[in-house]
């Protein structure tokens, strides 16, 4: 009789230190749970899309200037051929990768179609990698929750992707629990690792679509197209770069002027020291076991304008050509050994695609995607 009692004692005792605990922290619980509620369920247009099949294009700001007639929205969407971009000015490999980590499950694997638009500028200068503002802005709650509680991909990643964010916890003004807290705590809360995963569970049956898209073979001329992109690229008559007017005024002109042209590209002395390179090599682990194998297309820097330490970006490149090879993904290479090897309007600027540039990108994606 006595052992039941000092049982009961002890059960109306935790009891009643929930309860306090839950009275003095209600407004942090609501506001948690609240703030995931609504924030899990921005991730289901990323998720539904990849579970479909549909094409989804990775990128960063070259896919910030949409009135170019020949962007994949554009191209894509004006054919009805459905197609997504996701990314913009500064989204590079790191917040890439934790998307993917963080909806990666059965069905993303066997349907997922994707695209992965690098840039060289990712890996140039000495404190380059993906910045905490950008992360923040893909990986909200909603995404964090998903990568700890729904997600299929290796814990290791999981542990990638907090370290980054533990590592960058002090940029961060007023983090939740998701991001301040380490993952291992994180997922030891037994009550929020039920409600998080019953939340999870909830949306996808209420959200979740049955979209399969199956792409059929797509015959388009693109040379007769070629003649149209060099129609819609901006005008380049004052300079022989085909860079377009304005640019070259506002940026090139006056760097000619005081004798800092043309640039220099900046590299770190080894790959060892690039963490652009090392988030890479961690993307390329993420996608290793999908179904359709994913396809990298590495762009250009202009060789008018960036002819100073071209070779170190080469080998640098070549390094990734063999790595994105070595997982039998198929790699683009877009870049321009030599200025002879460059053709006029594959580069708007000196880093941004221009029409012709995007229409080679569409072509290499319909024939990628047709095999």
């Amino acid at each position: 009789m006595s052992r039941l009692f000092l049982n009961l004692l002890a059960f109306l005792t935790a009891c009643f230190t929930v309860i306090i605990i839950f009275y003095f922290n209600k407004n942090n619980i609501f506001n948690h749970y609240f703030e995931s509620l609504e924030s899990l369920k921005k991730t289901h247009s990323l998720k539904n899309d990849l579970e479909s099949g549909k094409i989804v294009v990775f990128g960063s700001s070259e896919l910030d200037f949409k009135n170019q007639k020949f962007t994949p929205q554009n191209f894509f969407n004006n054919l009805q051929i459905p197609l997504r971009v996701q990314g913009n000015e500064g989204q590079q490999e790191f917040a890439i990768l934790s998307q993917l980590a963080a909806l990666n499950s059965k069905k993303v694997e066997n349907n997922a179609r994707v695209v992965i638009l690098i840039s060289p500028s990712w890996f140039t200068g000495n404190h380059n990698g993906t910045k905490i503002p950008k992360f923040l802005e893909y990986m909200y709650v909603g995404m964090m929750d998903r990568l700890y509680f729904s997600s299929n991909i290796d814990e290791k990643i999981k542990m990638q992707i907090n370290n980054y964010v533990q590592k960058n916890l002090s940029l961060i003004k007023e983090p939740s629990y998701v991001y301040s807290d380490n993952i291992n705590e994180y997922k030891k809360n037994i009550i929020n690792r039920y409600i998080k995963k019953a939340i999870i569970s909830y949306l996808d049956s209420k959200y979740e679509t049955n979209d399969k898209f199956e792409y059929q073979n797509i015959n388009i001329d693109f040379e007769k197209l070629k003649d149209e992109a060099h129609k819609y690229e901006l005008p380049s008559t004052n300079n022989n770069f085909g860079i377009n007017n304005d640019y070259y005024t506002r940026v090139i002109e006056p760097n000619i002027n005081k004798n800092y042209f043309p640039f220099s590209i900046e590299m770190t002395k080894t790959l060892e020291e690039n963490e652009e390179f090392t988030h890479f090599l961690t993307l390329l682990e993420t996608l290793k076991n999908y179904k359709i194998k994913p396809l990298f297309i590495m762009q250009d820097l202009h060789p008018y304008t960036y002819g100073k330490n071209r070779e170190q970006m080469e080998i640098l490149i070549k390094n990734i050509q063999d790595k994105v090879e070595s997982y039998n993904y198929e790699f683009y290479n877009m870049w321009s050994y030599d200025k002879k090897s460059y053709e006029l309007g594959n580069l708007h600027d000196m880093v941004h695609l221009g029409e012709l540039g995007w229409l080679k990108v569409n072509q290499k994606i319909i024939e990628h995607f047709n095999k």
